[in-house]
């Protein structure tokens, strides 16, 4: 039997974790949050039947803390010993990842973490830019000790994406086969997080401590790209990619200021209150917050420098949206959000792969047809394959639907959909001690792309050249 102690219980964490272990009758044994949080924390629990979780908090000052003070990790540790605790799931807010990944690794105990591995404040900053990186080689350091036996897990739930499964699968037998690397990987992501100004200072997914898209729902997609160039070292080695070179810009809420405007907002939305907001953040400079969209053109070579793979990597929170309404509302998945995702992979003259995947609607407005499936819907997810048949044989097209990859018994008034799916097969490999996808083991190359798409950041607001080496690990 596992005993599980929740870190953080926001909007994802009930939406995911708190719901999977409703589904499968577990209850956590700790539940960690902190200080201010503890009422509401209480009556949740209580209002879903986990009477016998037991509640640990941090005080709200020690929130953005790398680690825990001493005090409350030996607090913590004692709890943890008394409840056996033998799984740690992380769910906080990004800046205290740091925090329990550390505590986990000292203490030995298998953990699972939200993505992205860590963030700090000031994003911004170079130094804070390269302390990300530090830690993760630091937590790197501690799993790598021959006492450290836990697993270490990042939910980067595509890793577990039976779509993606099985476009790798086919990949992987491609390139083997033919010893062609992938050429070219084009990769597009809106979510539609419409956040206006007045919306900017929230807590939840902050752009006012330095980050935004990028260390969001970003870190998927550059998770993404590195498992697939990763392919590339299935070919003879004069193919594998050794050095990489990024070119970037952002879209910032200072950009959006002259996009949509005072006068915008006013025509669109006839609401009154419009003209006191925006008269006072008018005056407001964003010039430290997050990126609301991150643009960049990557060229990855081999020894002899010549070029192996191109990759386009643009990443929207500011894009087409059903948000219609002025008021601040829920920041989750209630707030106009809908998935616009786009991939493109070229295997030379070989074989083009594409994901075509296309909301219209928000989650609220779910039904349990089918009908989710085709374009539009909220579980939209195609697969098209174009085929060289003269030379590899198969179908000229085929188009493999997401659908067809799974059990149709599963569809129904309680599935959440097809990426929450893809969460909770990776909790479950994780609880059941599966040492399969998203190890922190091999995070490596995406830590480096994040690092150097950071410094773009940076280099933007420093009004330097935007282009940055990316290093390849070994």
């Amino acid at each position: 039997m596992n005993n599980i102690m929740l870190v953080g219980l926001g909007p994802h964490s009930k939406r995911i974790y708190m719901n999977y272990f409703k589904k499968h009758n577990i209850e956590p044994k700790v539940l960690v949050d902190l200080e201010s949080n503890s009422e509401l924390v209480k009556q949740y629990l209580r209002e879903n039947n986990f009477l016998n979780t037991i509640v640990w908090c941090l005080p709200d000052k020690y929130k953005d803390c790398e680690e825990l003070p001493s005090q409350y990790e030996e607090d913590l540790k004692k709890v943890c010993s008394s409840n056996n605790i033998t799984h740690i799931i992380s769910s906080t807010e990004p800046k205290a990842h740091n925090m329990y990944l550390v505590f986990a690794l000292k203490n030995n105990i298998n953990i699972l973490s939200d993505k992205p591995i860590t963030v700090v404040k000031g994003m911004d900053k170079i130094e804070n830019i390269k302390k990300v990186r530090e830690q993760y080689y630091n937590l790197l350091k501690m799993y790598n000790k021959k006492n450290c036996t836990c697993f270490c897990k990042i939910m980067c739930q595509r890793e577990y994406h039976r779509g993606y499964k099985y476009i790798k699968e086919l990949l992987k037998d491609t390139i083997q086969k033919y010893n062609i690397p992938i050429t070219y990987i084009d990769i597009y992501h809106c979510d539609g997080n419409w956040e206006m100004p007045h919306d900017l200072n929230k807590e939840n997914h902050p752009y006012k401590y330095g980050y935004g898209k990028l260390y969001h729902s970003g870190y998927h997609f550059i998770e993404l790209l590195a498992e697939l160039l990763k392919l590339n070292n299935l070919t003879t080695q004069g193919k594998h990619i050794k050095k990489g070179v990024l070119y970037g810009n952002i879209f910032t809420p200072n950009d959006e200021k002259e996009v949509f405007n005072k006068n915008d907002f006013k025509k669109i939305f006839f609401n009154d209150k419009i003209e006191g907001i925006y008269d006072e953040l008018e005056n407001l400079n964003f010039e430290n917050y997050g990126e609301k969209n991150y643009y960049s053109l990557l060229n990855f070579t081999n020894k002899n420098n010549k070029l192996i793979t191109t990759a386009n990597l643009n990443l929207l929170h500011y894009g087409f949206s059903r948000r219609g309404w002025f008021e601040s509302k829920d920041y989750y998945k209630s707030n106009g959000r809908i998935r616009h995702e786009r991939v493109s992979i070229q295997v030379g003259p070989l074989l083009n792969i594409q994901v075509h995947s296309y909301q219209s609607k928000e989650i609220k407005d779910r039904t349990d047809s089918l009908i989710e499936t085709e374009t539009g819907g909220l579980e939209h997810f195609d697969i098209d394959i174009y085929r060289n048949v003269d030379l590899i044989g198969g179908k000229p097209f085929e188009r493999v639907k997401l659908k067809d990859l799974y059990n149709k018994e599963m569809f129904g008034n309680s599935f959440l959909g097809y990426n929450e799916y893809s969460r909770e097969e990776f909790i479950r490999e994780f609880l059941e001690g599966k040492d399969t996808e998203g190890d922190l083991l091999d995070q490596s190359l995406a830590i480096e792309i994040l690092y150097s798409a950071s410094k773009i950041i940076y280099d933007k607001n420093e009004g330097k050249i935007q282009i940055e080496k990316i290093k390849i690990p070994r």
